[in-house]
């Protein structure tokens, strides 16, 4: 099977690393172009440069010099994880078995570019992988398969990639082979649709009269980018990890009311939060014992607050 690949990512890698191991012929790598925000290549397109495959940074999917590129490719199949851009129809319409793409929810639940992150903040119980073709509008093509996935609750949004990154790339060749067969492909019921639209920098703000559940979902939704965080003291916390946990006194949301080798521990609206991993400004992530043990100005303030 002659594949064209789309991804952006660096969990796209694994699954274009899975590729090049199997029996197909990936004859290219497309990938975003970032050239106009002065950013690096992305992960997919070092990676396919690195394996010396024909790597593609189009700005404009709709040029036709790009469309005369993937015309003489002649291939069979192309597949997208995670690549960012919805392809137009001159696109879609040139393989011969079509265009698949992998998307990490139930379809058609969390439709949009944050399912992971979305399901997370929902609180949701199971997500997944969902193959499926791909149309002209976002995440709307017939289902060729899906996968369900329990979410546990120590996985947050990095945890949760990971994991249905290994499962799109177990069950990528029977979907290619399901694919292939073009039969009892399931169309999505658009009255269950919901969209998961894209994170934003602002989300990562703590608002601490949310409950101290919504807020660990949130810390566990933005894992990785752009870290939930909140500022103490006038220094700004990334927080990484925490636990949501009784609280019944009559301090204000957003208070401190222990910190120990073990926690800080934060007021919520109905709760509080146990802070067990944060980041301080330029510096790595540390656990709340890290932090006690400092002898930082921050930390000298925290106790003087506390009467310690």
């Amino acid at each position: 099977m002659k594949i064209i690949f789309f991804g952006s990512p660096s969990y796209s890698c694994r699954v274009l690393e899975s590729l090049l191991s199997s029996t197909n012929i990936v004859q290219a790598v497309i990938t975003q172009n970032f050239k106009n925000n002065r950013v690096a290549k992305t992960p997919v397109g070092l990676f396919g440069e690195s394996k010396n495959i024909n790597t593609l940074y189009p700005e404009d999917l709709s040029d036709i010099k790009l469309f005369d590129i993937l015309q003489s490719y002649n291939a069979d199949l192309y597949i997208i994880y995670a690549y960012g851009k919805i392809l137009p129809s001159e696109i879609i319409a040139l393989p011969k078995y079509g265009v698949i793409n992998i998307h990490c929810s139930i379809l058609p639940k969390w439709r949009g570019a944050a399912p992971i992150q979305r399901a997370l903040q929902n609180g949701d119980s199971k997500t997944g992988v969902t193959f499926f073709k791909v149309d002209e509008s976002l995440d709307t093509g017939a289902i060729i398969s899906s996968h369900e996935y329990q979410i546990k609750d120590t996985d947050d949004s990095l945890a949760l990639q990971d994991k249905l990154t290994q499962i799109a790339i177990n069950k990528l060749e029977d979907a290619i082979e399901l694919n292939l067969k073009a039969s009892n492909f399931i169309d999505q019921k658009n009255l269950n649709a919901s969209y998961a639209k894209k994170i934003q920098k602002s989300e990562a703000i703590i608002n601490w009269h949310d409950s101290a559940e919504q807020i660990i979902r949130n810390i566990k939704a933005l894992t990785g980018w752009p870290v939930a965080e909140t500022e103490l003291f006038e220094v700004r916390l990334k927080i990484w990890k925490g636990t949501a946990v009784e609280y019944n006194g009559s301090d204000s949301p957003g208070s401190i009311i222990k910190f120990n080798r073990d926690e800080l521990c934060i007021v919520a609206g109905d709760g509080a939060v146990s802070i067990e991993k944060l980041q301080l400004p330029g510096k790595k992530v540390i656990t709340a014992r890290d932090l006690f043990n400092s002898n930082s100005s921050f930390v000298h303030k925290i106790k003087q607050y506390l009467g310690k």
